[in-house]
């Protein structure tokens, strides 16, 4: 019985907050309505006027971006489509780069070391390796049991 009375004493104070907020919100209003009225409203339209060119310069840099992406996949279907029947999709591509880049780093690693820095499966990695070295970018040699790729001078 004890947690039925927690609970609406919770209830009341959570409706006690809610009516001090809308109070002071009402305030709030009157206060800026008094503003607007008694001529304070330069400074909101100045507000506003700099909200405006903000966005204004804030969409002129999404076309920029749209337009730097656009060329991206162009670029990308160009390279993915040079010697192949298949073009090879935009995250196969990005794969690959973040690989090269990791075997630039790391100068030899296997496909379980890949496995642990991409967080992709062992086999889809080997899949990956084996696709380079196929293009003759990666090549590969076995010591031991291990099978390690280093990039192609």
């Amino acid at each position: 019985m004890s947690g039925f009375f927690r609970s609406s004493d919770n209830k009341r104070r959570e409706i006690n907050s809610l009516l001090v907020l809308k109070s002071k919100l009402n305030q709030e209003g009157v206060r800026l309505r008094e503003d607007f009225d008694s001529g304070k409203a330069d400074w909101m339209e100045q507000k506003m006027d700099d909200i405006l060119f903000r966005l204004r310069e804030m969409e002129k840099k999404l076309e920029g971006v749209k337009r730097e992406r656009i060329h991206d996949i162009l670029e990308y279907q160009k390279v993915a489509s040079s010697g192949r029947g298949k073009p090879e999709s935009m995250r196969t591509l990005k794969v690959k780069s973040m690989i090269k880049s990791l075997l630039e780093e790391h100068k030899k690693l296997t496909s379980s070391d890949l496995n642990r820095l991409l967080k992709l499966s062992r086999t889809r990695c080997n899949e990956y390796l084996v696709e380079l070295e196929r293009e003759g970018l990666v090549q590969g040699a076995t010591i031991r049991r291990k099978k390690f790729y280093e990039l192609r001078k």
